[in-house]
């Protein structure tokens, strides 16, 4: 049965990866999920503030959702400096129906339990930000942005009763009303599951499960989704090299519009491996200089073209 039911909120337990760059996905710590805290209903989201004790459910806010154009929350959690703030910015929206609004709920408190113990150990065994650069490839690996996540978080790691915590059922939720990014993180977060799974029943009925999920998430066309499945090795075909067919995605994902400027974190981390890069340039100027360029573009262009066309069945078959 696929994830993401409503009414019946189930924890999956995952390996807990950070969606960012790793040249082998499979070599990422695992580290244990945060506790499961209760998350707040729709009539208490939209009035719910730091100091408040968490509720019951967030089911109800999919089944409400209305496609309402939202604003530029990409923007507003790219430039957030504390997340815990953002949350609370967001909730009335979310409780009103918007659904991106409810995805980047979730992003956020995915960023601040999931990426955060990734980076900094698992709850109640983290590190300090400087043993953690000092010792850990991971977090050093990823300096300026475990650095940037540290920061984002710290009020929302230091709240007793955080009611904001369940970002699987914040994605699940989102993912439920149409959210497309919303459904390529949760095929992410199943594909990174499946690595642990030894049975070949049970991995074939995952991946039959990330497959048809995978399908509803490409039909949205967001950007956002592209850059995602360049990380699923199922989808993308990525062979685990600087110069894999990864790359072409995400420059698909650029082309379709999402942000691959100097201020993108995506930008930031590929800049920080290119000798030659210019705080002027964009994601798509450090790619002209990889190997295999035009074979990349010419991918990205065909990805594009057939999601014009709703030809996604030739995208994911």
């Amino acid at each position: 049965m696929r994830i993401g039911l409503l009414l019946v909120v189930t924890a999956l337990t995952l390996a807990l990866v950070a969606w960012y760059l790793r040249a082998d996905s499979a070599k990422a710590p695992a580290t244990n999920a945060p506790p499961a805290t209760a998350v707040p209903k729709p009539a208490k989201l939209a009035s719910l503030r730091a100091d408040d004790a968490p509720a019951q459910s967030l089911g109800t806010i999919a089944k409400a959702a209305a496609a309402a154009k939202s604003p530029n929350y990409a923007a507003d959690f790219l430039h957030a400096s504390d997340l815990l703030d953002f949350l609370e910015a967001l909730a009335p929206a979310a409780a009103d129906g918007d659904v991106d609004a409810l995805y980047y709920m979730g992003r956020a408190s995915w960023r601040c339990t999931r990426e955060y113990s990734t980076l900094f150990g698992p709850p109640g065994r983290e590190k300090t930000l400087e043993v953690a650069l000092e010792k850990d490839y991971w977090t050093k690996y990823h300096e300026q942005l475990a650095r940037r996540i540290h920061g984002q978080c710290q009020r929302f790691k230091a709240l007793a009763n955080n009611p904001f915590t369940e970002w699987e059922n914040l994605i699940d939720a989102a993912a439920e009303a149409g959210n497309g990014p919303a459904k390529a993180l949760l095929v992410l977060e199943m594909g990174r599951g499946a690595i642990r799974m030894h049975d070949a029943e049970t991995l074939e009925q995952r991946s039959s499960e990330i497959r048809a999920l995978a399908k509803e998430a490409i039909r949205t066309k967001d950007p956002e989704v592209l850059f995602l499945f360049a990380y699923i090795d199922s989808i993308s075909g990525r062979s685990g090299t600087p110069e894999d067919m990864a790359g072409a995605w995400m420059l698909a994902a650029c082309q379709r519009g999402l942000e691959c400027g100097r201020s993108s974190e995506q930008f930031q981390f590929f800049c920080k491996w290119d000798p030659e890069c210019k705080p002027s340039e964009t994601l798509v100027d450090l790619w002209r200089r990889r190997p295999r360029f035009d074979e990349f573009q010419r991918f990205a262009n065909e990805l594009n073209a057939k999601l014009d066309a709703d030809r996604f069945d030739e995208i994911i078959p």
